[in-house]
């Protein structure tokens, strides 16, 4: 009696494993259990979105059903709680957060909405959810925000300079993202852009390097390549007017200097004053460094097992039989690598023409690296381990000649440098 007892003691638990244990193994379980946890966290959105996941796949999932529900009503509360602290506050743009706030609202309540009927297990009762539609509190929020940013931007428009015009045009198209057509704020966006417009100029670097122009006009190569990228990029030419090698050269004749003659500072500033500019550009390649062609090898010995031969038996039955022998294989390897690479060094600054002033200044480095790896052996294949067996699948490469590495180190300088004037225009 007591045996049967434990065994049906079992045969339940298994059942139950089997009903809610399976569960968690399906795409349904797996979104529950992650909503479960973005519950813990406190990030009740989360928990609503992978729970309505989870119930458009499984509609009677008890798990979800429950969770849902106090997600939904947390994840309201923590909006609504937000949003009436954010008005009481006299942050100056605080309706852009109201604004994602009731974003979010809609989005759950969205969620809600979009469920498919959801009914309890026991009672076969229709679970019900009073949603909201925030619609007309967003777009009173939108209003509030756009006008908060227009009005800045009014403030410092009425200011003088081309960093303060900046900060108005920005404010304006800050405006314009939650109303497109506020007001006049698309005009006046414009018309503080046009006037916090840097006119730049960047002359090819100076080579200190000692290399005496080994690899053409490598400085030349960097400042077009570093002009190109930012022409490239609409946002980062939003503020941004830079001037062409054209125009430096015609105005560098005319002070009978070459593009390379602007020896120190006050010289750039007196071009850049003919030139009409807000700020110059100049920097120095200090060093160049080309790293030869090496290539190094090793030899190991692997060992695998693998079948070496065949053996009789004779099994249970008195049948004879046969079957693998396994043994050790081996296997000598010779590893190469081959290696070279460039290094450019140097730096740069940027000068404010109407003061003369150093507005920014760094160091710079660009790097290019070569390395090929290949294997060649003798004696068994099936000694080898899997990365040895992909490196004697590689056949040898020659390296990139040493210009071709210099010019890789180049372009990578540029786009780095490209990259930090971009931020620094925006």
């Amino acid at each position: 009696m007591k045996a049967k007892k434990i065994l049906l003691l079992g045969m339940i638990t298994l059942t139950l494993f089997f009903i809610f244990g399976c569960a968690a193994f399906t795409q349904y379980g797996k979104l529950d259990k992650s909503a479960h946890q973005y519950y813990a966290q406190g990030s009740y959105d989360l928990a609503v979105f992978n729970s309505a996941k989870a119930l458009r796949l499984n509609p009677d999932y008890e798990k979800s059903q429950m969770l849902i529900q106090d997600a939904f009503r947390a994840g309201s509360n923590a909006h609504k709680n937000k949003i009436k602290e954010l008005k009481s506050s006299t942050a100056k743009f605080k309706w852009d957060e109201i604004v994602s706030e009731y974003q979010a609202l809609i989005k759950i309540n969205q969620t809600i909405r979009e469920l498919p009927t959801l009914k309890t297990k026991k009672t076969k009762e229709v679970i019900k959810f009073e949603t909201t539609d925030y619609t007309k509190e967003l777009a009173e929020s939108k209003t509030n925000a756009a006008e908060a940013h227009y009005q800045e931007g009014l403030t410092l428009s009425r200011r003088e300079g081309i960093d303060i015009q900046k900060k108005a045009a920005k404010e304006f198209k800050a405006a314009m993202s939650f109303i497109p057509d506020y007001k006049e704020a698309s005009s006046l966006y414009d018309k503080s852009r046009k006037a916090g417009i840097k006119r730049l100029a960047i002359i090819p670097f100076k080579d200190k390097s000692g290399k005496m122009g080994k690899y053409g006009d490598l400085s030349g190569m960097i400042v077009d390549d570093i002009v190109s990228n930012l022409m490239a990029d609409q946002s980062a030419m939003e503020f941004l007017e830079i001037i062409s090698r054209d125009q430096l050269e015609m105005v560098m004749q005319e002070q009978e200097l070459g593009l390379t003659g602007i020896i120190d500072d006050n010289t750039a500033v007196e071009v850049g004053k003919v030139l009409g500019l807000h700020e110059i550009l100049t920097g120095k390649i200090t060093q160049i460094i080309y790293t030869p062609e090496r290539t190094i090898s090793k030899n190991v010995k692997q060992k695998g097992k693998a079948v070496v031969g065949e053996e009789k038996y004779v099994d249970k039955k008195g049948k004879t039989r046969t079957r693998n022998v396994y043994g050790d294989v081996y296997a000598n390897v010779t590893i190469y690598t081959r290696t070279t690479g460039a290094k450019i060094s140097g730096s740069y600054k940027v000068i404010d023409i109407k003061t003369a002033k150093l507005k920014k200044s760094e160091s710079f480095t660009g790097n290019s690296n070569f390395k090929h790896e290949w294997a060649k052996f003798s004696g068994d294949e099936r000694a080898l381990d899997r990365e040895t067996r992909n490196l004697a699948s590689n056949t040898e490469s020659p390296a990139p000649v040493e210009d071709e590495m210099i010019n890789k180190a180049a372009k990578n300088l540029s786009y780095s440098l490209s990259s930090k004037l971009k931020e620094y225009a925006r």
